[in-house]
């Protein structure tokens, strides 16, 4: 089976004319390589999301956001074609653009196959859930889909908070206070960092994020089946338990999917399949690794839009040492 390394020595020996490595030749050979092979067109989405100092540096723009719409449209604006296959790679992002992006695919393509050969975490999750099929390496991994909240926290960092770990301290507070007035006064800096409709927010929100999921996998993934109401009810609501999962990193793998009827096939299965699916991760990979790369929204058919985060050169007085400023810019 093809490995990383394998991967890695195929593309350092890869040369353009100005003798320089061909990654963007090599990475768009594995897509065609593997269009050909399933006969359907390929959509690349793909985040840098596991490299802490690339997040960082495009300022957490790794997420989905509505700003993934320019992408979208140009990845799938050469494709002539009712089906498609999205290779997703992402930590997810936020719900409501998440929607945005499944009214872009499904008003285009009536057939749409989600390949995850690693993660697809959070908002991704609900994103692949919005396809007919998922074709998953045997180790890959959704995650839960209950929403997150973001704080700042009095230094300028960001934390993030479940929503419904939100609303049960909440509800835990005033219980405590309600049994003892005098511990209001310890629930107070806690409380104080909320605002006043945040916990109706947090309830709108899960609403939210299962309402989606359970509306697509009706309309899709359940289509065929006699049960597709109970059965898309049942996968959202194991999906959005936060307090069944413990944490919103948890693992969702194959086995849990297909416990719950969602429509999985596993690439590891096809020999041939694993190694163009692999040879097409492994590319993307090194891109993130060797270029400034940080979102990739490609096809096989040679649009791309990829948003990196470009060295800008900072004039400074002779006497200091030169710098470079690292800002986010997308790239056609």
């Amino acid at each position: 089976m093809v490995s990383w390394n394998d991967v890695s020595n195929e593309m350092s020996q890869r040369r353009t004319e100005q003798n320089r490595e061909d990654i963007d030749g090599y990475r768009r050979e594995k897509y065609s390589e593997l269009d050909q092979y399933t006969e359907r067109p390929l959509i690349i989405y793909a985040t840098d999301f596991l490299n802490r100092e690339k997040v960082q540096a495009c300022k957490g723009e790794v997420q989905i956001d509505l700003n993934d719409k320019d992408g979208f449209n140009e990845a799938i604006r050469n494709i002539d074609s009712n089906s498609v296959d999205i290779f997703l790679h992402s930590p997810g992002g936020l719900p409501e653009a998440t929607d945005s992006l499944v009214q872009i695919i499904r008003s285009k393509f009536k057939n749409v196959r989600f390949i995850i050969p690693s993660v697809a975490k959070s908002a991704a999750t609900m994103f692949a859930l919005s396809g007919d099929r998922l074709l998953m390496e045997r180790n890959a991994e959704l995650g839960p889909i209950d929403p997150q909240f973001s704080f700042v926290k009095g230094d300028g960092t960001s934390i993030y908070a479940p929503a419904q770990a939100i609303i049960d301290q909440f509800e835990k507070a005033q219980r405590v206070i309600q049994e003892d007035r005098n511990k209001l006064a310890a629930w107070m800096p806690i409380l104080q960092q909320y605002g006043p409709a945040l916990y109706q927010q947090c309830q709108n929100a899960i609403d939210l994020s299962k309402k989606y999921v359970e509306d697509w996998t009706k309309r899709w993934m359940f289509k065929k089946s006699k049960k597709k109401e109970e059965l898309s009810k049942a996968l959202v609501e194991y999906l959005g338990d936060h307090n069944a999962f413990k944490s919103h990193s948890a693992r969702v793998g194959v086995k849990e999917l297909r416990d719950r009827k969602v429509k999985v096939d596993i690439i590891n299965e096809d020999e041939e399949l694993y190694d163009k699916i692999m040879r097409v991760y492994y590319s993307i990979s090194l891109t993130f690794q060797k270029t400034g790369a940080f979102k990739i929204f490609e096809n096989s058919r040679g649009a791309a839009l990829i948003r990196q985060i470009q060295q800008i050169p900072i004039q400074f007085p002779l006497q200091m040492r030169p710098q470079r400023q690292a800002q986010p810019q997308p790239q056609q």
